[in-house]
């Protein structure tokens, strides 16, 4: 059944896994692709913000026992076409993940792919195409609008901050080596000056914006954040989001903290415990809606 959509995209098409795609998936994964391929419905659609197209992304299960079901906001990584969802991406990893454990999953490309597609400024105009997002799941008729967790990882665990302080649709995030620091990571990379620069202009005031440890407190205190980031990452500094979680220690956000030693900036060492934790997280704060952890000093 396509997603009841009508009037709110340009188009939509669904995404099967056909022998050219199965192709281009790794040979140890194959397998896994075609199971997941029996259980999953997955689409790209094109909408419309401010008079730009962007393409989005929609993935759940295939058979439904006529019930509501909750939703992850999935923020991409990377940057234009580097990072973005390609096709196999519904059938291999994180996201048929969550799709198994029971969630839809939606989200933004940050840009689109036509004629007249909006280019990916990494959080500038192309953030509205996120937040457009919360029209697709009110029209939904399989999602619960009452129980939906965000997602992003790297440039995503950028978006996600933003999310939580500008919105409040969310009953829990996962982030996992997320963008805490654009000032900071320009030191730690200095090759991202230059990229900050063609992509957004790069200033100061700019990358402030994208970086959630110059305004913690704007973070919700009713939204449990699961925060993960390998040691060995050189991408995206880590300590940064050790010192992200000691600003959110001291102002009450409720969040844990997980450094997974000698792990690179995809978690590849410990992907599948990873991915545990996360569903775990979603499925208590989310799923179950479950109590906030009590901060309070406590114990004997």
């Amino acid at each position: 059944m396509t997603p009841s959509f009508q009037g709110i995209v340009l188009s939509m098409k669904e995404v099967s896994l056909n022998d050219g795609l199965l192709g281009l998936i790794h040979e140890e994964k194959r397998l896994e692709a075609e199971e997941n391929s029996k259980l999953i419905s997955s689409f790209f659609f094109s909408y419309e913000v401010n008079g730009k197209e962007y393409t989005g992304f929609y993935v759940r299960p295939k058979h439904i026992d006529n019930k509501k079901l909750p939703v992850i906001v999935f923020n991409r990584g990377g940057t234009g076409e580097f990072g973005s969802i390609k096709r196999g991406r519904f059938f291999v990893g994180t996201i048929p993940a969550f799709v198994r454990a029971g969630y839809i999953v939606i989200g933004s490309q940050c840009m689109g792919f036509s004629e007249n597609g909006a280019k990916d400024e990494m959080g500038g105009e192309d953030f509205k195409s996120v937040l457009e997002l919360k029209k697709f799941i009110d029209a939904d008729e399989l999602a619960d609008q009452d129980r939906i967790g965000i997602y992003g990882g790297s440039r995503g665990g950028m978006t996600t901050y933003r999310l939580l302080a500008e919105t409040d649709w969310a009953k829990a995030a996962v982030v996992v080596s997320g963008i805490v620091d654009m000032i900071g990571d320009a030191s730690f990379r200095p090759e991202m000056v230059d990229h900050y620069k063609k992509t957004f202009g790069g200033s100061e005031e700019d990358m402030k914006k994208r970086s959630v440890l110059y305004w913690p407190e704007k973070l919700p205190k009713h939204v449990p954040i699961l925060i993960m980031h390998g040691s060995a990452d050189w991408r995206v500094d880590p300590r940064k989001s050790i010192r992200l979680s000691e600003r959110l220690i001291a102002l009450d956000v409720p969040h844990r903290l997980v450094i997974f030693e000698g792990n690179d900036h995809y978690l590849s060492e410990n992907s599948s415990e990873a991915e545990k934790m996360q569903i775990g997280w979603f499925d208590r704060f989310v799923k179950k809606n479950g109590a906030l952890p009590i901060l309070e000093r406590h114990g004997e």
